[in-house]
């Protein structure tokens, strides 16, 4: 999928985001500060920028100014992480219409998500609408899952981590990298236990459209195996 670069000056802000979008199919890189996603952008193609105005090295005028006048990624759509008060000030922000887009703090992931795929272009979202594997059918539009002509309708966290383990699978989860990628729990952080549950609801769902045939496997001490 597309390539994002996350600006921010907030440690917790780059990680989530990172977390996030990374979990989402996204190919994310991360910069502390304008100054350095500007070196960064010298070098690189991403097809997005997400940018926290908060970065506090750049106002968000003067890094649209650089950005803009850089032939290398002028064009690149820009989302403006914001204060909710901002969404309302004509001009807080340089928006270039059908370009450029805000998205308001406290971070709702989700709308970030959107957005973006908003900013990408309708194709960007259609070619990610499914996601088919071992008879199963992840419905990205709806959260349901669907196998023959049977489906379940999964809460967003268990279609969050039922899509990550579907992009990974034969490889083991362990459940602390879920906890960092699903949940966006800072690394050494999160208990176990709420994987377990979870999981336990998830897999008795797809018990109903696969019958007893195993899905997702356990190996213990070690975390969970999708198998096609």
């Amino acid at each position: 999928m597309a390539t994002v670069l996350v600006v921010s000056g907030d440690g917790a802000v780059r990680h989530m985001a990172s977390q996030y979008l990374g979990a989402r199919g996204y190919d994310v890189l991360a910069a502390a500060s304008a100054t350095e996603a500007c070196r960064s952008l010298t070098n690189l193609t991403v097809a997005a920028v997400v940018f926290d105005t908060a970065v506090g090295d750049m106002s968000a005028q003067d890094f649209c100014y650089w950005l803009r006048r850089d032939p290398h990624s002028g064009d690149v759509p820009t989302l403006f992480l914001v204060p909710a008060s901002f969404r309302w000030l004509p001009g807080s922000v340089p928006l270039r219409a059908g370009r450029d887009a805000l998205a308001g703090k406290p971070l709702d992931f989700s709308e970030i998500e959107q957005a973006l795929m908003r900013l990408l272009g309708d194709h960007t979202a259609e070619a990610s609408e499914t996601l088919t594997l071992a008879g199963l059918c992840l419905h990205r539009n709806s959260f349901t899952l669907s196998a023959e002509d049977a489906s379940v309708t999964l809460t967003p966290m268990e279609f969050r981590m039922l899509e990550y383990l579907m992009q990974r699978p034969g490889r083991v989860i362990a459940a602390q990298e879920l906890l960092e990628k699903v949940w966006g729990f800072l690394s050494g952080t999160g208990g176990s236990d709420i994987v377990r549950s979870h999981m336990r609801n998830l897999r008795a769902k797809i018990r109903t459209l696969c019958g007893m045939r195993e899905v997702i496997r356990t190996l213990p001490r070690r975390g969970y195996e999708f198998s096609p």
